[in-house]
């Protein structure tokens, strides 16, 4: 069991189930509406950890002080607005380009870290910033087959755009949680972070309750996974591990998420990665692997 405490193992496990996030939305969207299946994965995640921490959650939370419940509060509200914008991309782009440019996580995470939590990060990460915006680039104007900014697809690119607000989102909440890691218990943290995740989703997802339809009952079961495996046991994994090494470092390691997403859309859903999703794929993942692990030069080592 002592195994399974490790970051990297839990980081691994992680990656794994959210690698399935990205079926599962596409499977629910064939019933219901996007910010309903952000809602209810939200709320159902919500609701399976109730039980087993609820209360103690709401108590610790009220014996925090001030600034710490705001923290949560706010790591909350992003994690919402990550949720609603990503499941959205992934209704009007493909799996490849959403997933890779949402996990552009660590990029945002290096630029905001130093201003934030007074990490230091090493200049190596211009360079990577520098090779993944080339990705970005390439990802967004991917579906003009001409590769003219007049013929590209409207809808494609608000896609690609929001699968980006989605990144800065998670960036925001990554580092969010990593301040306030040693001030509550991970349980707990978990149980309210989604619970106002939930509420903010829910409140985005009301216009859409408008327009009920019996055919949204066949959308629950992809619901309820969601919320259970990528939501409860992924994201609940990855808190543990970002707790325990720099928040830059552990972003990184979601890289696999996007390599996993396309290879189980490309399984289940016959939706093969285009050639713009390959090649700006590369230069994001690339990019980020530069940008962290290149050995850092003793000047650096003192930024």
């Amino acid at each position: 069991m002592k195994t399974l405490n490790k970051p990297g193992i839990m980081l691994f496990l992680g990656i794994l189930a959210v690698s399935t996030a990205s079926i599962l939305i596409r499977n629910a969207q064939n019933f219901l509406p996007s910010n309903l299946v952000a809602a209810g994965r939200l709320i159902f995640a919500t609701l399976i950890l109730a039980p087993f921490t609820g209360k103690s959650a709401l108590r610790e939370f009220f014996s925090l002080e001030h600034k710490q419940q705001v923290r949560i509060l706010f790591a909350g509200i992003f994690l919402g607005i990550h949720f609603l914008v990503w499941i959205k991309s992934l209704e009007l782009t493909s799996i490849a380009s959403s997933v890779i440019l949402v996990t552009t996580t660590p990029i945002w995470v290096a630029l905001f870290s130093p201003v934030f939590l007074k990490e230091k990060i090493a200049k190596n990460v211009m360079l990577g910033l520098t090779i993944a915006m080339i990705g970005i680039v390439v990802l967004f104007i991917g579906p003009s087959t001409r590769l003219q900014l007049a013929a590209l697809d409207l809808k494609t690119l608000f896609g690609n755009f929001l699968a980006l607000v989605g990144a800065w989102m998670a960036a925001a909440y990554t580092m969010v949680g990593r301040s306030i890691r040693n001030d509550i218990p991970l349980k707990s943290y978990v149980f309210l972070v989604y619970g106002i995740a939930a509420l903010v989703a829910a409140l985005f997802a009301i216009p859409d309750m408008r327009s009920y339809s019996n055919a949204w009952i066949a959308g629950l079961p992809w619901i309820f996974l969601l919320g259970l495996v990528p939501q409860v046991m992924g994201h609940t994994l990855f808190n543990a591990a970002v707790r325990k090494m720099d928040a830059v470092y552990a972003s990184i390691a979601l890289l696999g998420e996007p390599i996993g997403s396309i290879l189980l859309a490309w399984i289940f859903l016959q939706e093969k990665p285009g050639r713009y999703d390959l090649i700006g794929g590369l230069f994001v993942i690339t990019g980020i692997l530069l940008a962290f692990l290149l050995p850092k030069a003793p000047s650096q080592e003192r930024l």
